[in-house]
């Protein structure tokens, strides 16, 4: 950030806060502080900083820029291209590291994947797709199925009772017995 950024870095934040004092000095500090930086990131900062609280200091400027662009790593993964040495590559990915950080997104690879359609690819399979009504849920253990005891009658997904509404460490045995039939 030059000084003339500086300056009207300088006059948004007292836009933003306007009980905030600021005099002709300002900027210079501020300069001093905050040149290393990009103006949009420095506004974007204090922007979010002027949300939470009605005061903006140039350290929580600071602070705020660098949480914004490291959280612009979150998803980053490096695409190297096809048959690069190891130099390229330590080359290469520092520099989307840095573009990604300064909010430049490297370009998507094409996808290189098969064209073909689902059901092209499946009739080598051997078997037919089942359509969405045609398919059939398995019992993986006896709590898919009601309980079949007549003083109990747990719903699918809850544990059995016993008779006096307790919750049982296991499952009534008619209950297991009908999930292996099922």
């Amino acid at each position: 950030m030059n000084p003339a950024e500086t300056v009207l870095l300088a006059r948004y934040v007292r836009a933003l806060c306007p009980q905030q004092k600021f005099d002709e000095y300002t900027p210079d500090a501020w300069h001093d502080v905050l040149g290393d930086y990009e103006l949009q990131d420095c506004k974007q900062a204090a922007a979010e900083i002027a949300r939470r609280q009605p005061w903006i200091a140039p350290a929580e400027i600071i602070d705020e820029v660098r949480r914004t662009r490291n959280g612009r790593l979150d998803y980053f993964q490096y695409e190297p291209t096809p048959g690069e040495t190891g130099a390229e590559f330590t080359r290469n990915l520092r520099t989307q590291v840095a573009a990604t950080i300064d909010g430049h997104r490297p370009p998507q690879l094409p996808y290189v994947g098969s064209s073909r359609p689902v059901l092209e690819l499946t009739v080598g399979v051997g078997r037919d797709v089942p359509e969405p009504w045609e398919t059939t849920t398995r019992i993986r253990s006896a709590l898919d199925i009601v309980c079949p005891n007549p003083n109990c009658r747990a719903a699918a997904r809850k544990p059995c009772r016993t008779p006096s509404g307790r919750r049982m460490a296991g499952y009534h045995g008619t209950r297991t017995d009908a999930a292996r039939a099922a």
